[in-house]
């Protein structure tokens, strides 16, 4: 998800940082922050679950375990992320990058689908969210070439070779700073949803200030604006069930990390300019959070590219209409460079 344009950024910063440490030895905050400490196994068997109850689909045949590893990323920090496989270990790779306060949970309707097990689905937390490290410096998220050295060290780790690379929202940001610092020779092709590829404020939907509360250094307010904005994330609402999962692994964002994320610029004309690989653009038509228009311009700027607008679909395409994004996805893989 997008941290945005000016005008949203400097209302985020207005909060204080310098009261986190102390803040965080609140008792509700720290239930909020601190929620779903449950094991990596239980957690996808919990997703999965919801994910067939709310489809109506428990009798399709359960894909493999989910696999989990650490990887310390080549950034100059070293940070250390958390990188979860499912599919097949030996099919073509395909990596997933969620967005502002989400994790690799996001892709649970991409990572537990049968139609996609032929392929190896890889998917990560984000530094500063999931289970990965979560360091409170600016220039650990402030610096382009740390999201850059991140993503670049998971395809290496994992031995990806030309992975197809699907990102949504914030998570634009971050592949268009690994684009920026080391090109399109290592990718297969390139599924941006609704990812940000410009700060300006046609970019941003009507309900992107939702984020501003998310910040807020009182615990209940956080709580309360992480729910309104994720309502907001679906045209097709998630099942209660599937809500309060995302909201615990939101909760794994520490409201300090969502303060450090806001604020950066997203200058990436060149880049995405410079883009030759296979690429896909999705967005949901009645999107709150990121506007169309934000995905009209990526398109523009791509103009090889091929533009996917979803009707009656929010800012979550993958997960309110995933049988048509899956289709998409393994669509885009059969032209995907080899």
């Amino acid at each position: 998800m997008s941290v945005g344009t000016r005008g949203h950024e400097e209302t985020a910063l207005t909060f204080s940082h310098a009261d986190v440490d102390s803040d965080m030895h609140r008792p509700a905050r720290r239930r909020f922050l601190q929620a779903g400490a449950a094991t990596v196994a239980g957690t996808f068997a919990a997703t999965f679950a919801a994910t067939l109850a709310g489809t109506g689909c428990a009798t399709r045949p359960e894909p493999a375990a989910m696999r989990a590893t650490r990887i310390r990323s080549s950034a100059s920090d070293g940070v250390e992320l958390a990188v979860f496989e499912s599919g097949n270990p030996n099919g073509r790779p395909v990596i997933f990058i969620h967005g502002f306060a989400q994790s690799h949970e996001s892709w649970s309707k991409q990572m537990s689908a049968p139609e996609l097990q032929q392929l190896r689905l890889i998917s990560f937390d984000l530094r500063g969210h999931g289970d990965s490290g979560k360091p409170l410096v600016k220039e650990a998220y402030h610096e382009n070439v740390r999201w850059a050295e991140d993503v670049r060290s998971v395809i290496r780790a994992t031995g990806a070779r030309k992975p197809a690379i699907v990102t949504w929202s914030y998570g634009g940001r971050v592949v268009n700073d690994y684009l920026t610092a080391f090109g399109d020779g290592e990718i297969g092709s390139l599924n941006y949803v609704a990812a940000t590829s410009t700060s300006a404020p046609f970019g941003q939907g009507r309900q992107a200030r939702l984020m501003v509360p998310m910040m807020s250094n009182d615990a209940m307010e956080a709580e309360k604006g992480t729910e309104a904005f994720l309502r907001a994330c679906f045209s097709r609402p998630p099942t209660a069930a599937e809500l309060a999962e995302m909201e615990r692994f939101n909760a794994k964002t520490p409201v300090a990390v969502r303060k450090l994320l806001a604020g950066r610029p997203a200058a990436y004309d060149d880049t995405l300019r410079a883009i030759r690989v296979p690429m896909l653009v999705t967005h949901g038509r009645e999107d709150q959070i990121s506007a169309v228009a934000m995905s009209e311009y990526t398109h523009k700027l791509v103009p090889h590219s091929t533009l996917s607008i979803y009707e009656g679909i929010g800012h979550g395409t993958f997960f309110e209409d995933p049988a048509r994004f899956n289709a998409e996805l393994l669509a885009l893989m059969a032209k995907h460079a080899a």
